[in-house]
């Protein structure tokens, strides 16, 4: 074989092995695409399944607010919070009006515009009102965790019995799981996990800030120095007073603006003059009720519409000037100038509260309402008062027969409470009242009440059926007396002072949204 030919069987064979190696290589390189499809759909599923499994709303931090992380699932704890918060202060007050001032419970509150001014959403307001109210409880959680405060083992077995009681609720409402119940309430990726971390944050803060608030405590000479230097303001003045008008001038009676401010200025100045003279010849609060009827009959026409009784911290710059002057006597009476014409004051009383509040149970058999103004002549009507005696005779009896009762056994405190569920329409618990104080404005008693309870001589354990025109009859028991009101008005303001000091020495928080953020579900 010559030289030649071998040459080009060599070449051959070499040409042969370099295609079966690029056979190889490509084989290879289709081999690792379809390895690299596989794997990269293999994770794009896994992150899908991840999403929407709600791994992220529950464990990455959706936002930080003053250092402490919140998930997606936590922040809509308190979004949603936030939501029904917002929505019941709306419908308890503003009633009728409270459904045009609220969102639209068919479309997410994300389309839904909140002000038209800036664009927000209700989602947007809702969400700032939530880090609003976490950012609050994030500056007690700082401080607690500076201070050491720590979840007590009672912190710990009040959230058990929370969240027991929560799981009862569940079940007695049909849901599924517990899961499911508190996701209808706060969001779709709470579980109890979640619940129960926001359990913890929420009771360590709020239980730090009483625990702080618990603290603030003060000596029967304290009080009695801060009362005594705050008088003005804490006392109880007792006083009448109604506004004298200026008679209406109309513009169009007048050729010019002058003209008719001339007149304006004329009938203030006439109103003043006759105020004064009216003031001058007071002599007795009689006088004064009398001379309120006649400036304004509709307005004064009740013996008291003109009686008020205020702590100094209510009465303002008007009358408050005068009614506080050291050397104010029972029966002064004066007139002062406004803008709408002349004030008359009458000077009653100034209580500086050195008594004793009081304690008391009732059990209340209220008569049946009857509405006026389905009768003619209203409350004047022979028929109403006719319908308002039967009403009052049936209240009558059944508070004669729970007063029999009750005395049948023994007339104790326990007696009273036995017969609550049955003969009571009082709302509050067990018929109990403490803190009751007398002539008060934030008084909780009926004026027949309070006089039996304030009467000298009263001692735990007395009792009596009491008659009252506004609500019926009143089976009321003396339970006991609670604090001096002097001391008590004086802790109260000093603790909110005190308080308000440590809340405003907080350092402020901010917050920062994160990815997760995204997955909240508001």
């Amino acid at each position: 074989m010559s030289e030649a030919t071998n040459n080009k069987k060599i070449v051959k064979a070499n040409r042969r092995e370099e295609r079966a190696l690029q056979e190889q290589k490509e084989k290879k390189k289709v081999r690792i695409i379809a390895l690299v499809v596989v794997i990269v759909f293999a994770l794009l599923l896994a992150g899908a399944l991840i999403l929407n499994s709600k791994f992220i709303r529950r464990t990455m931090t959706a936002i930080t607010i003053g250092g402490v992380d919140f998930t997606a699932a936590e922040f809509d704890f308190f979004f949603n919070n936030a939501n029904r918060d917002y929505q019941t202060y709306i419908n308890n007050n503003y009633g009728d009006y409270a459904s045009g001032m609220l969102p639209s419970t068919d479309k997410a509150l994300a389309s839904q515009i909140y002000n038209e001014e800036t664009g927000e959403t209700w989602a947007d307001f809702f969400t700032s009102y939530a880090i609003e109210q976490v950012s609050e409880l994030v500056k007690y959680y700082n401080a607690a965790e500076a201070a050491g405060y720590a979840m007590t083992d009672e912190m710990r077995q009040s959230i058990d019995e929370e969240i027991e009681l929560y799981k009862q609720y569940s079940e007695l409402l049909g849901y599924p799981s517990f899961d499911e119940y508190i996701q209808a309430y706060y969001g779709i990726s709470m579980n109890e996990k979640s619940f129960r971390n926001v359990m913890e944050f929420v009771n360590l803060a709020s239980g730090y800030a009483t625990y702080i608030s618990d603290s603030l405590t003060y000596s029967d000479s304290e009080l009695a120095e801060y009362y005594d230097e705050n008088r003005d303001s804490l006392d109880s003045f007792t006083f009448r007073y109604f506004l004298l008008s200026a008679d209406t001038v109309l513009e169009e009676d007048y050729e010019t603006e002058e003209e008719y401010e001339a007149a304006k200025d004329a009938a203030l100045e006439d109103s003043y003059e006759r105020a004064a003279a009216i003031a001058d010849g007071i002599e007795s609060e009689e006088d004064f009720i009398a001379a309120a009827r006649e400036a304004n009959e509709s307005s004064y026409s009740d013996y008291d519409s003109t009686l008020r009784v205020y702590p100094g911290s209510w009465l303002g710059d008007t009358y408050g000037p005068w009614l506080r002057e050291a050397d104010r006597q029972p029966g002064d009476c004066t007139s002062i100038g406004m803008t709408t014409g002349g004030y008359l004051v009458y000077f009653i009383d100034r209580d500086p509260n050195q008594y004793r509040m009081v304690e008391m149970r009732q059990i209340l058999v209220q008569r049946q309402e009857l509405d006026p103004s389905e009768f003619e002549e209203g409350k004047d009507d022979p028929a109403y008062l006719q319908a308002f005696d039967i009403v009052d005779d049936v209240a009558r009896g059944q508070a004669e027969e729970a007063l029999r009762l009750f005395e049948e056994d023994g007339a104790s405190e326990d007696a009273l409470i036995a017969l609550m569920e049955e003969y009571s329409s009082d709302e509050t618990e067990g018929g109990f009242y403490d803190l009751v104080t007398k002539n008060a404005a934030n008084n909780k008693m009926a004026k027949e009440i309070e006089d039996w309870l304030f009467e000298e001589g009263r001692q735990v354990g007395d009792y009596k059926l009491i008659r009252t025109a506004d609500y019926g009859y009143h089976l009321v028991y003396f339970v006991g007396f609670d604090d001096m009101y002097c001391d008590y008005l004086a802790r109260e303001k000093m603790h909110e002072t005190d308080y308000q000091a440590w809340l405003d020495g907080l350092p402020p928080v901010d917050s920062a949204r994160k990815w997760a953020f995204r997955f909240t579900t508001n």
